[in-house]
């Protein structure tokens, strides 16, 4: 199985545009963007029409939090409240439908294989913000998590989120596809193993 992966489009359409083409010719089985649409670009609503109509797996990132619950349910992000509240404005009631019904994870099997693709690691699925913070990178708390029952049940986790490319044990983070230092995955899961390969894109 071939699975295409990407993330964090920020409203950036022409970027959107060009990952989605270059995805299409390498003939992936599945393709799955791992949230953010907003912020950051000014083409956000371009960009949610064409993930609505694009048949791929759309995930559930902060930017969709946002937009869908407002900024409180995290207090670091008291500054957005303003852009997020005109975000929230400007949704037609079908784009705010697609948005409430994107899941927060995707999971997969193949050849074996169990992989999960989210935004970014859990601090409790159940919580009104249930993403790990970002803080989590430098203080520790993202290595344990690496290192957590939930994780090691699973031979590729995949995350976005931290606009960075690296890997930590299982996990495997993919760089923001709508900004600068651009990229996407192509997992490759057979009877042979699983492999991934990061290709950069000029955003």
């Amino acid at each position: 199985m071939k699975i295409a992966v990407f993330s964090d489009i920020h409203g950036n359409f022409k970027a959107l545009k060009t990952v989605l083409e270059e995805i299409r010719e390498k003939n992936a089985d599945i393709t799955v963007f791992l949230g953010d649409i907003f912020q950051r670009g000014n083409e956000e609503t371009e960009c949610l029409e064409l993930l609505k109509d694009s048949g791929i797996i759309c995930l559930k990132g902060n930017c969709e939090l946002y937009a869908e619950h407002g900024v409180d349910v995290d207090p670091d992000v008291e500054h957005l409240r303003e852009y997020y509240d005109g975000i929230r404005k400007k949704l037609t009631p079908e784009q705010m439908k697609f948005i409430k019904q994107m899941p927060l994870f995707y999971k997969c099997e193949s050849n074996g294989h169990k992989m999960r693709f989210s935004h970014f690691l859990f601090l409790d699925i159940a919580l009104p913000y249930p993403f790990l913070p970002l803080s989590s990178l430098k203080n520790g708390e993202f290595d344990k998590a690496c290192e957590s029952e939930e994780v090691k049940q699973y031979d590729l986790a995949v995350v976005g989120h931290s606009h960075q490319n690296f890997v930590n044990g299982r996990v495997v983070s993919v760089s923001a596809a709508g900004l600068e230092g651009a990229s996407y995955l192509i997992i490759d899961a057979n009877k042979d193993g699983i492999s991934f390969e990061r290709i950069s894109i000029d955003v």
